[in-house]
């Protein structure tokens, strides 16, 4: 089986070489999983941060949702 840096330079090849975007970015952890499917040792993604708000992702279960508060009766008084 290939090593991680085989299989990275694969899915950059097969990508077109991308300089930036997501498939470089992710490059990385799909060469980490790959190899992980052959090593028989499980695959654990890691969270990121993508816009530095510290949540890992809006509306993720690890977060909880701010609390709606509807109005059922009118608030006006004519």
């Amino acid at each position: 089986m290939a090593n991680k840096d085989e299989i990275k330079k694969v899915i950059l090849d097969i990508a077109g070489n991308p300089v930036s975007g997501a498939i470089k970015d992710l490059a990385d952890a799909w060469a980490d999983a790959i190899v992980s499917l052959d090593t028989k040792t499980p695959y654990r993604a890691k969270a990121k941060d993508g816009d530095g708000d510290g949540k890992v992702q809006d509306g993720t279960a690890f977060e909880r949702p701010a609390k709606e508060t509807r109005e059922t009766k009118p608030t006006e008084s004519r």
